[in-house]
């Protein structure tokens, strides 16, 4: 079987990688708030007997890190508690997290926001393509 793929797109739009992954922005981190928001159902509520501090209530959402050499974005998402740990939504680049997320943190990300950030993605490369590159 033989198959063409016209890359010409994905060319130019990699010769102008800062301006595509700052358009990027918005799609992963609005698939990087779903897994949070999805993830606080499951979240287990109330501290250790000696932790003064509730797991639930350390929640954050990073703002997009870029990675022009590789050509990626990351945002992260999680709980900054020694039970938990961050999650990446995005390209993902460098080593991976050495305190992997629980299960239901995971499980949540699992839930849609891969599909939504897909999509998103999709969506902004063809405004980014459309903004950079306009019809003649």
């Amino acid at each position: 079987m033989k198959v063409e793929v016209d890359t010409s797109d994905l060319e130019r739009l990699r010769s102008q990688p800062q301006v595509v992954l700052r358009d990027l922005d918005r799609a992963v981190l609005d698939a990087t708030q779903r897994g949070m928001d999805q993830a606080a159902f499951s979240v287990p509520r109330g501290g250790a007997p000696n932790d003064p501090l509730d797991l639930a209530d350390t929640a954050f959402v990073s703002l997009p890190h870029h990675n022009a050499q590789r050509m990626s974005t990351t945002a992260t998402g999680g709980y900054a508690h020694p039970q938990a740990g961050p999650i990446h939504a995005g390209w993902h680049f460098g080593e991976q997290t050495k305190n992997p997320p629980p299960n239901w943190l995971r499980n949540a990300f699992k839930r849609g926001v891969r599909s939504l950030l897909r999509k998103g993605v999709a969506a902004q490369l063809k405004k980014s393509l459309a903004k950079l590159f306009p019809q003649k």
